[in-house]
């Protein structure tokens, strides 16, 4: 078997627009393990987020979420790698947030913090199935360590915000869209690619065995490094650009295409 791990982003890649596992694709990942493939979701959400996935599609598994930032066991919540932000620079990005009012959100301890409870939080609930806690004292979450912080905002807004921080000398804190209206900020040295190059250790892959397929920016890193990049058919125009293989849109089973074809 040439590929022997797949590695799936799940918004706009593994699931439909109504956030669904198809039967097809379900079905092909279930014979890619038979097979003897891993397969690994690839996410931002937390482990709680993909929970109800993994069950669906009865796996076990490794599960790398915080787009990379921490790789958990999908069945005991091992955790195999984590990896926080940069004190200095996460303040820098806290003081950011609230200096232009934008509405921001924070995981620490894999647990949820938002600068607000409201409509823009439910909905992020809704994605990770997590409760928030209102912010009140970020000295204190700061100093368990953050994984991973977002602001949520509009996405011409986030354009005009990307070219400034990348004028600001973040040395240690790497900020990618994972959604046109989410800008997510991590450890510079935290990214799918490494998170995949972990996996690889761990199972003895090489990276010229493995798959990667995404659609969004935040997906770039582990389609440039893994032996066969997939972008999907409703990809940004950099993911396309940077894949091998450009696979149908998650509307149409892109990703069960793409284990089909290559797997089995």
């Amino acid at each position: 078997m040439k590929y022997r791990l797949i590695a799936t982003d799940m918004d706009g890649t593994l699931l439909t627009p109504d956030d669904k596992i198809t039967d097809r694709t379900a079905a092909a990942i279930q014979q890619a393990v038979e097979k003897g493939a891993v397969f690994t979701l690839c996410t931002g959400r937390p482990l709680q987020g993909v929970k109800k996935y993994i069950e669906q599609l009865d796996l076990d598994c490794p599960v790398i979420t915080y787009n990379g930032a921490v790789i958990a066991h999908s069945r005991t919540g091992e955790i195999l790698f984590s990896q926080n932000m940069d004190r200095e620079e996460v303040r820098r990005v806290y003081n950011r947030a609230k200096s232009r009012g934008t509405m921001f959100i924070l995981w620490s301890q894999n647990k949820l913090y938002a600068s607000e409870l409201s409509e823009k939080t439910e909905f992020y609930e809704g994605i990770t199935s997590t409760k928030a806690q209102l912010l009140t004292d970020f000295d204190a979450v700061a100093a368990q360590g953050i994984t991973k912080f977002l602001w949520y905002d509009n996405p011409d807004i986030l354009e005009k915000w990307i070219d400034e921080l990348k004028q600001d000398g973040y040395e240690k804190t790497t900020f990618t869209k994972s959604r046109a209206y989410f800008l997510e900020f991590f450890f510079n040295r935290v990214s799918k690619a490494v998170a995949m190059e972990k996996l690889g250790e761990y199972y003895g892959i090489d990276k010229s065995e493995m798959i990667a397929v995404g659609d969004q920016t935040n997906d770039l890193s582990m389609i440039e490094f893994a032996g066969l990049g997939v972008a999907m058919g409703n990809a940004v125009d950099s993911v396309k650009a940077a894949a091998d293989y450009i696979t149908d849109t998650n509307t149409n089973d892109g990703v069960a295409q793409v284990i089909e074809k290559f797997i089995l």
